[in-house]
């Protein structure tokens, strides 16, 4: 019976070794499509001077009981039906395109009292992902990066997948590098990089990077890989994350 303890006890010590010197290796593989990965855009540059124009409301003092609970940027002004609760117009809009439920308590909502709609280009202007030129520090910041070795699984990431201001995190760079980027994708990306560095205009140049290369209709792999890193970062709603997609490159 010892003998027999003593034997499972040693394969377990080595399987645990073993998965261990597994994890270091893989940890080693994939480690520099990962380093140092600096968000290209400081959402203190520009955009917090402009969280204002989220909402059409005048401002109010008590912000702790009068701004949207969910968005936090702008006044309550939309009563959802028939629960009663309350939110501010934009993340009513944003509710009412993916028709979800009340998220505090779960009912169905019937009808957004008050609600002011808004189309899609309105719609797009009023998030912090919109389409605004980048100011000369955050150009500066997308050029140093990419000239200090950002690899082609993370451009893939910024250009291809995710909006203005969402960062790539490990796993979506490795679910690139393993299932998706082709040798004929990374020639692309130099050729784009090198189009970036010798570009003087961030009004131009990082704008036609997303109109060339964004993608919106995915393949199964890319939306595998989209949909487990909206999951991961706890995204409010990722069917709504996969709607918006399809009207982002259209209010340039």
């Amino acid at each position: 019976m010892i003998k027999l303890v003593v034997y499972i006890t040693g394969v377990l010590l080595s399987l645990i070794a073993q998965s261990l010197a597994n994890g270091r290796f893989c940890s080693a593989r994939k480690r520099s499509i990962w380093d140092n990965i600096d968000p290209i855009y400081n959402l203190y540059d520009t955009i917090k001077d402009d969280a204002a124009d989220i909402s059409n409301d005048n401002a109010v003092n008590n912000l702790e009981d009068l701004s949207c609970h969910i968005c936090q940027q702008e006044t309550n002004s939309v009563t959802l039906s028939p629960c009663g609760h309350i939110i501010g117009n934009y993340c009513a809009n944003k509710f009412l395109k993916v028709e979800i439920n009340c998220p505090f308590c779960n009912k169905k909502i019937d009808k957004f009292k008050n609600l002011v709609q808004l189309d899609d280009c309105e719609f797009d202007k009023r998030t912090i992902y919109r389409f605004r030129a980048l100011t000369e520090i955050e150009f500066g910041r997308l050029k140093d990066s990419i000239e200090n070795g950002m690899t082609d699984e993370e451009f893939m990431a910024r250009f291809w997948f995710l909006r203005r201001c969402q960062e790539p995190d490990r796993l979506l760079l490795c679910s690139i590098q393993d299932h998706i980027i082709t040798k004929e994708d990374r020639k692309n990306i130099a050729e784009l990089k090198a189009h970036l560095l010798s570009s003087k205009s961030s009004i131009t140049s990082e704008l036609e990077m997303y109109q060339k290369t964004f993608k919106q209709e995915l393949t199964y792999d890319e939306k595998r890989a989209l949909d487990r890193f909206f999951h991961r970062l706890n995204f409010y709603h990722i069917k709504f994350e996969f709607e918006i997609r399809k009207i982002y490159l259209n209010c340039l």
